[in-house]
């Protein structure tokens, strides 16, 4: 047989023995964790304690379900312990944001944001909390947030009003009112939502405008089933490309505020939002901050 010059067909031939092997890696990879990773709700629960999160706290999740963590149990089940870690007098709180990428090019796309209907892009657990009968979302299309609790609407409410989604009256500050505490499951720090309050708190202080000049204009439908747009600003090109947060990560971490604690194949990390504004300040007033 000729191989044509190109190497068209040894490449082909490579990606089907990949695609034929993959499945056998990850079925390992899920072996190797039921056998060795394994751990039961109950282990949940004392390592999320360990991070100093409890009954009556305020707590918004970041998470990655992965098949090979080695919990036993499924995604609404590490739900169910998060909300009897933070009892009937606190609160649950999760991003439901429903896309991928940068916001700007969601908001090209000529979304219609359902309240009800549009699913979360941002992890299986987002989901399946979003769906329960016992949440509110916020109306704001470009970074909804999903609560449980006693002040759940509260907290969501009128998210659609303020013209800047991550900023003043919105969810996240009345996240940080509450001292809220910031939970990741399989998630980086780097997933952390609340990093765009703390941008806009010091936005007359970045290098850059952190906003496009002209507001986006998003078709909204409530839970009523009645639509209107919604005008919110999007993140300039210059902000994406030059923010740069691990300098608060590290500073955290190196400040003994940013706890960690592993259980299964399962990384978990805990900070408080008032601490990640407090280090963001002290980065700026150094000089440093954390923009490029």
């Amino acid at each position: 047989m000729t191989v044509p010059r190109d190497g068209t067909r040894v490449s082909t031939v490579a990606k089907r023995v990949k695609q034929g092997i993959k499945p056998l890696y990850l079925r390992g990879q899920r072996l190797v964790a039921r056998t060795l990773f394994a751990y039961s709700p109950a282990e949940l629960d004392a390592a999320i304690r360990s991070l100093g999160i409890g009954t009556g706290d305020s707590v918004l999740v970041h998470s990655g379900f992965r098949q090979v963590s080695g919990f036993t149990a499924t995604p609404g089940d590490v739900i169910e312990t998060m909300l009897n870690v933070v009892g009937a007098d606190g609160h649950l709180l999760m991003m439901s944001i429903p896309y991928r990428g940068s916001s700007q090019r969601y908001a090209e796309s000529d979304p219609l944001f359902d309240v009800v209907r549009t699913p979360s892009a941002v992890g299986l657990i987002s989901e399946i909390f979003r769906r329960r009968a016992d949440t509110y979302r916020s109306l704001s299309p470009l970074h909804p947030v999903v609560a449980h609790g006693p002040l759940a609407a509260w907290l969501v409410a009128d998210h659609d009003k303020s013209a800047y989604s991550c900023g003043k009256g919105t969810p996240f500050e009345r996240f940080l009112g509450v001292g809220g505490k910031f939970l990741f499951f399989d998630a980086p720090y780097g997933s952390l939502t609340f990093m765009h309050y703390v941008e806009h708190m010091f936005r007359d202080r970045l290098p850059v405008d952190l906003y496009d000049a002209a507001a986006v204009c998003i078709r909204v439908r409530d839970a009523s089933g009645r639509e209107f747009p919604v005008r919110q600003f999007v993140f300039s090109e210059a902000a994406r490309a030059r923010r740069h947060f691990t300098p608060i990560e590290e500073r955290l971490r190196a400040d003994g505020l940013l706890r960690e604690v592993r259980v299964g194949n399962t990384r978990l990390l805990s900070v408080a939002a008032s601490d990640v504004v407090d280090c963001a300040a002290r980065l700026i007033d150094q000089g440093t901050g954390f923009y490029r």
